[in-house]
């Protein structure tokens, strides 16, 4: 029995979306005072940064 011959074809792969690093969490401002420290990251909400 012959069958018809199709023509091979690539099939269209989904290409997945490049994964996303977040950003760095550098140290941005470390402050001391005695027995107290605060550490400030550049992760830090820009809102909230501001406020410093």
């Amino acid at each position: 029995m012959l069958e018809k011959q199709q023509p091979i074809v690539a099939l269209d792969h989904p290409q997945k979306p490049k994964k996303t690093r977040p950003p760095r969490n550098n140290l941005m401002l470390s402050l001391k005072k005695n027995n107290l420290e605060l550490n400030l990251y550049s992760s830090l909400d820009p809102d909230i940064r501001t406020r410093f």
